[in-house]
């Protein structure tokens, strides 16, 4: 049996250890909200970095002249499955959009031409294509670490005002909605 003292020795034993698990419990959570934080670095509602690109096909592609323009960008690698597989869908969006002129479409990869041309033959691509592309998708990343795929719109005043980056399952009914209200919006 045991004592008084006893008792009171293993309650306070008990209380001191479920007092250093509350606080850790607290502390973690503090962490992981923190880090959250850290982790999404939105564009949302800031001016989209100003660009002057050239395609892989030799066609000039600059900020200055696509203002007006609604612009949808997709970040991409030739070794990012989820950035492969997303690219149906993303043709099958340009395509809906192809004879609107205020729709511009450009996907950006940080990777040389050698090494996305293959990956572009066997799997098509129907957006203006960039290669060596990172000193601005680097400017564009969404979060402290660069993530694959990754989707931005920017608007006709050159503002980012949607951006996702987790490999939406429905990437492009996620787009298309967002497409639809600016091109509403445009028509005002």
């Amino acid at each position: 049996m045991l004592s008084t003292l006893g008792i009171m020795w293993l309650k306070f034993k008990l209380t001191s250890r479920l007092s250093v698990i509350l606080s850790m419990r607290n502390t973690l959570a503090g962490c992981i909200l923190l880090v959250t934080g850290f982790l999404s670095c939105s564009k949302i509602g800031k001016p989209a970095p100003s660009f002057s690109f050239t395609s892989i096909n030799n066609e000039v592609i600059d900020s200055e002249t696509l203002k007006s323009k609604i612009i949808v960008v997709n970040v991409w690698a030739t070794w990012c499955h989820t950035c492969i597989k997303e690219i149906p869908d993303l043709n099958r969006l340009q395509a809906k959009y192809a004879e609107d002129t205020s729709v511009v479409f450009i996907g950006l990869c940080d990777e040389s031409p050698e090494i996305m041309k293959p990956m572009l033959n066997r799997f098509p691509f129907n957006y203006k294509q960039v290669a060596n592309a990172e000193s601005y998708t680097s400017k564009l990343q969404t979060r402290l670490v660069k993530t694959y795929p990754q989707n931005v719109i920017i608007d006709h005043n050159f503002e980012v005002v949607y951006e996702v980056s987790d490999g939406s399952s429905d990437i492009y009914s996620a787009l298309d909605s967002k497409l639809q209200e600016l091109i509403k919006s445009q028509t005002k």
